[in-house]
C-alpha cells in the first residue's frame, strides 16, 4: 500500500521529465532547482528499501536503476556547478546529492552489499563534514538567500539525520563517537531549523515550502533510532525520548499544515 502511493507521488515528477527531457537538463543546471532534483531518485532508494522486505527481486529492478540515476544526476550537477562555480549559488539543498546517497545503503545489505553499503555510508558521512564549513560560510558571510530559496534553510537538518540513521541502520556496532557526531550535530541542526520556522512560516505560501517537511520527518526518524541503540548501550540517555516525542509531533504537525497549504492553493481545497 505505502509503495503503492509513493509511486503514485513521484511518477508524475518523471513523467514530466521524461516527456520533457531538454527540461530536465536545463533544470538540473540550475543551482537550487537542480539540487532539489535529488529526491526524485533518493525517494526509489527509499521505496527500494521497503521493497526489499517484501520482494528483493523487485526491489533490485528499482534500486539499481535509482542508484545509477542519482550518481548520474550528482556528476551532472556538479560538473556544471564547478565549471561556472559563484560562492553565492552554494545553498543547504547541495547536500542532498552526496549525502542523500546514503539513501541507497539502506536496501544495500538485503540485496548483498553489506561491505559496500558500510563502506558508502562513510563516505557520504566525510563529504557532509566537508561540505558543511562551505554551506556554513556561504550562509554566514555573503549574500542573504533570495525569498524563494529561503525554504530550502530546513535542509539543513536533513543530510546529518539521514547519515545518523544510515550509519545506525548500516553498523551492528556502531562507534559512540562517530554516532555521537552526528547526533550532536543533528539535534543542533533540528533546534536551528525550528528557530528558522518562525519567520518562514510567516511568508506567503509558496511551493518550495514543501522543503520544510522531509527534514522534519527525517530528524524524527533518526532520534528514534538513536533512542533505540541508546537503550540498548547507554541507558542513561533515554531522556532524549521525550525529545523525540517534540519532534515526532512537529514534524506531523507540519506535514499536516503544508499538504492543506498545497490542497488550498491548487484549488483542491476551494
Amino acid at each position: 500500500m505505502l509503495s503503492t502511493i509513493g509511486i503514485l507521488l513521484i511518477a508524475p515528477v518523471w513523467l514530466k521529465y521524461i516527456f520533457e527531457p531538454k527540461r530536465f537538463f536545463q533544470d538540473l543546471r540550475d543551482p537550487l532547482y537542480g539540487s532539489l532534483m535529488a529526491p526524485m531518485t533518493m525517494s526509489l532508494l527509499l521505496m527500494a528499501d521497503f521493497l526489499a522486505e517484501v520482494n528483493v527481486s523487485v526491489a533490485a529492478v528499482v534500486w539499481y536503476p535509482a542508484m545509477t540515476m542519482h550518481i548520474f544526476m550528482m556528476c551532472y550537477f556538479f560538473f556544471h556547478q564547478l565549471k561556472n562555480f559563484e560562492k553565492c549559488n552554494i545553498y543547504p539543498s547541495w547536500f542532498l546529492y552526496p549525502v542523500g546517497l546514503i539513501s541507497s545503503t539502506l536496501a544495500g545489505p538485503k540485496l548483498g552489499f553489506d561491505n559496500e553499503s558500510a563502506l558508502l555510508a562513510h563516505i557520504c558521512i566525510g563529504a557532509y563534514f566537508c561540505m558543511l564549513p562551505f554551506v556554513l560560510y556561504r550562509l554566514c558571510f555573503l549574500e542573504s538567500l533570495p525569498r524563494n530559496s529561503r525554504p530550502v534553510l530546513a535542509i539543513m537538518a536533513a543530510p546529518v539525520n539521514l547519515a545518523l540513521t544510515a550509519y545506525l541502520v548500516n553498523m551492528p556496532t556502531p562507534d559512540p563517537v562517530l554516532a555521537g557526531a552526528l547526533a550532536g550535530v543533528g539535534i543542533m541542526m533540528t533546534l536551528f531549523v525550528y528557530l528558522c520556522y518562525i519567520d518562514l512560516l510567516k511568508e506567503p505560501f509558496q511551493p518550495t515550502l514543501a522543503a520544510l517537511t522531509f527534514p522534519s520527518v527525517i530528524s524524527a526518524v533518526a532520534m528514534e533510532r538513536l533512542i533505540l541503540w541508546l537503550g540498548k548501550d547507554f541507558p542513561h540517555w533515554t531522556w532524549l525520548e521525550r525529545l523525540g516525542l517534540v519532534e515526532l509531533t512537529v514534524a506531523t504537525l507540519l506535514v499536516s499544515w503544508v499538504s492543506f497549504c498545497y490542497c488550498r492553493h491548487y484549488g483542491f481545497g476551494k
